[in-house]
């Protein structure tokens, strides 16, 4: 068989060929695949001009746009070869995949319905409250590999004012003196945050604050408040909470992997009881027989 590079030269010396060469590849033509200029023939398979519709973007320059039918071109004719070789080679009970494709475009119907289903039908609102429900049902499931704490952090510069009162509001627990702090902290602190609710692990305080570490032993004992300082900062830290390896994970630091739990369980439900029902009617309507 000639080679590809004579088989694209001789297509593309043809005047027509060029002619139709902003035709061929624009998405608007209306000219039907397998019509047209034929360019490469293999055994008795025939590829046409039409069949490259809209393979070239528009505005591509004639030197991509030539490498692209030459791509084409040479992946079509291997194709080609190699499914002739082996239709003329393997047995007959080799090529026969008509259950296969079956199945598999059952499958991909099955997939398509129950997906638009899950979308129309499945219950998105996951309240605080699942959240915890599953969460005192399924405690165990959840234990820490490493270790994770709660803090309050503050940065300030070394020369803001009130210092005195920042180091007092950070120790304190009283919700009025909180409310204070974050007031205090809007108007003379660089960054301020509760973090309530928020578990973090020691390569995150870290990122934080110039800590390097902060132990269990350390929680324990009661030492909890911390004045840092760098070339640029003061900073101050609460410790709030710290929950060492391998014991319960608070409910917090979980709740975005419970709610993807339960999600997925009523997606999974949703989509048995639809098949439940769909048995159920079939066999009321003498849509299903056992023999």
């Amino acid at each position: 068989m000639r080679t590809y590079s004579k088989i694209l030269t001789k297509f593309l010396i043809r005047p027509l060929a060029w002619a139709l060469l902003p035709l061929l590849f624009a998405c608007s033509t209306n000219t039907p695949p397998g019509s047209g200029e034929v360019l490469v023939r293999v055994y008795d398979k025939y590829l046409y001009a039409s069949d490259l519709k809209g393979l070239v973007p528009p505005g591509s320059s004639v030197r991509d746009s030539l490498t692209m039918v030459r791509t084409f071109i040479q992946n079509w004719v291997d194709k080609e070869l190699i499914v002739k070789k082996a239709e003329e080679n393997l047995p007959g009970e080799q090529k026969d995949f008509e259950q296969q494709l079956e199945d598999y475009r059952n499958s991909l119907i099955i997939f398509e319905y129950e997906k638009m289903l899950v979308k129309q039908e499945l219950d998105t609102n996951i309240s605080a409250e699942d959240i915890q429900n599953y969460y005192a049902a399924n405690k165990g499931n959840y234990k820490l590999r490493e270790d994770i704490m709660s803090m309050r952090y503050l940065i300030l510069h070394p020369d803001s004012p009130g210092m005195q009162k920042f180091r007092a509001y950070m120790r304190s627990e009283l919700p009025e003196e909180q409310d204070s702090l974050a007031l205090y902290s809007s108007k003379y602190a660089l960054a301020y945050n509760p973090m309530k609710d928020q578990w973090i692990n020691h390569e995150e305080l870290a990122d934080i604050v110039p800590m390097e570490d902060y132990s269990y032993e350390q929680y324990l004992s009661d030492r909890r408040f911390f004045e840092l300082q760098d070339s640029a900062f003061i900073y101050m830290l609460m410790f709030n909470g710290y929950r060492p390896v391998d014991s319960i994970s608070p409910v917090q630091f979980v709740a975005p992997e419970i709610r993807k739990t339960i999600l997925n369980k009523r997606k999974n439900d949703l989509i048995k009881n639809m098949r439940q029902t769909v048995l159920q009617d079939a066999i009321e309507h003498n849509q299903v027989e056992i023999y």
